[in-house]
């Protein structure tokens, strides 16, 4: 972060973000999940794993993990039973792509993810601060049964 930029009085990191603030490596530190205002659990474990790459290039890429997940009984993955292979994955997702600043979001350009779904879409996060840690928001959702989701995750640069 450049050092003389305005500062926020309460947590001491700019109150708008440039790149140079997100380029580089982070770590998860924590992934708070709600419904409808209330905290849930999000399916990933209370020790989810999680790393962020931002890239002075322009590329970026996302993994969040459950390290608790059962090992498959054969490699590579493909081998092992179709159950095995969807436990596997329920509690992992990663992405790669691109990245972009829009005022106070950061957009992730979808590349290629574990999630079909995901590729060629726009990933927009809100961009915050706290403690000098990165905190990126997705904007509400509605799932499928009409409730409102929010996702919060915190990440302290790596090293």
């Amino acid at each position: 972060m450049d050092a003389d930029r305005e500062l926020t009085p309460d947590t001491a990191v700019p109150a708008m973000p440039t790149p140079a603030d997100l380029i580089g490596s982070w770590d998860l530190v924590s992934w708070d999940f709600a419904v409808d205002g209330h905290p849930r659990p999000h399916g990933f474990g209370d020790r989810v794993r999680g790393q962020l790459l931002y890239l002075a290039d322009g590329h970026m890429s996302a993994i969040l993990s459950d390290p608790d997940r059962a090992p498959t009984s054969a490699e590579p993955l493909a081998a092992a039973p179709e159950h095995e292979r969807a436990e596997a994955a329920r509690a992992y997702v990663s992405y790669g792509g691109t990245w972009s600043l829009r005022g106070d979001e950061v957009v992730h350009h979808v590349a290629f993810c574990l999630l079909p779904n995901w590729v060629g879409t726009d990933l927009v996060r809100t961009v915050g601060w706290q403690d000098r840690q990165l905190v990126l928001s997705t904007a509400p959702e509605q799932d499928t049964l009409g409730r409102t989701v929010t996702n919060r995750l915190a990440w302290r640069r790596a090293g």
